[in-house]
Parts: structure tokens; sequence; C-alpha cells
């Protein structure tokens, strides 16, 4: 412990003498101001990345669930090329497959697990998802009769990895389904 308390006294020493001389005092005063200036902008950029996951989220959340038989359902109603149901109106995205939603005495939410994802054709993979196409997880969950809903929101091919990376941390679903922070397709 005594030569940790040495080592740090040195260290001290060495960046603040005793009687600086003033290129001393300008040299610790501009590694002051730039220390600081590196932890305001670390401070910023966290503060950030918060508030988009919270804005992503918050929007998501907004949205309609959808239960993973009502989906299946509708992947395609009428016939062939009619325009309607999910097939029909495939775009690009990203999506969040919850199982198991459980809320609290304040009416909040959260889920037994997630799955966070995106897509140039979202209907479409959310579907290879609850088929067995897709995460095994989120399809034994399907298969098991477990409640598991669908939210999906649209987004231009360019944002897709930004929003799947902000999805996934907002829903923290890498200690979930996702084995990785996504975002990693190049478009």
């Amino acid at each position: 412990m005594s030569t940790l308390t040495g080592t740090l006294r040195n260290i001290w020493e060495a960046f603040f003498p005793a009687h600086p001389t003033p290129t001393e005092q300008a040299i610790n005063t501009v590694l002051l101001v730039l220390f600081a200036l590196t932890i305001a902008i670390l401070v910023w950029q966290e503060v950030s990345n918060r508030r988009r996951q919270d804005e992503v989220r918050r929007t998501l959340m907004e949205a309609a669930p959808v239960s993973a038989e009502e989906f299946l359902e509708n992947w395609r109603i009428g016939r062939r090329g009619s325009g309607l149901g999910y097939g029909a109106t495939d775009e690009a995205g990203c999506y969040v497959i919850m199982t198991d939603p459980v809320y609290d005495e304040a009416g909040k939410v959260s889920y037994e697990a997630v799955y966070v994802g995106q897509s140039i054709h979202v209907a479409q993979r959310v579907r290879a998802h609850l088929t067995g196409h897709g995460n095994g997880d989120v399809y034994a969950d399907v298969r098991a009769g477990k409640p598991v809903e669908v939210r999906m929101v649209r987004c231009a091919p360019s944002d897709l990895n930004a929003t799947e990376r902000s999805l996934i941390a907002a829903f923290d679903a890498t200690s979930s389904y996702n084995r990785t922070r996504g975002g990693s397709k190049a478009r």
C-alpha cells in the first residue's frame, strides 16, 4: 500500500510541482482544460445517446403491439396481389419481438425476453422469426405458447443501423436474445 501511495505522490509531484515555473503552470492549465473538455464531451455524448434511446423506445411503444398470432394471421389477407396484409406492405425498418409482458403497479411494462432486429423487408424478417427461420429463442417462445408481441418501426435504409443500435440499448436486448449490440449491416 505504501508503494502505491509513493507512486501516486511521485505522479502528482511530476504534474504539479511545489514551485512551478510559468511554463509548467501554463502546461498544467492546458492539460486541465483539455481533461475537463474531454469529460464534458463524454458526458454530452452519453446524455445524447440516452435521449435518442428513450425517444426511439417511446416512439416504438406508442405503436399498438401486434401479437405473434395476429401477425401471422394477417400476413396475407385476400388473394395474392390484393395489396392487403403485412406481406403486401413490406418496407425497411426495425422490429422488436417481446415475450411475456409483465406490468408493475405503476402500469409500466417489462418483458421476460426481447429480440431486436432490422431488415430492408421488415415484415418478411419478423415472419421468418415467428415461423422458425430466424432466432431460435424467439421461435421457441412462439411454439411454447408464450405471449409474444411484435412492434415495428419503419425507417429509411440509411437509418437502420443507428435505429437498431438505439433499440437494442433502450430495451437492454443484449442481456436477452440479442447476441450483439447491432448495427453491423453495411448499407
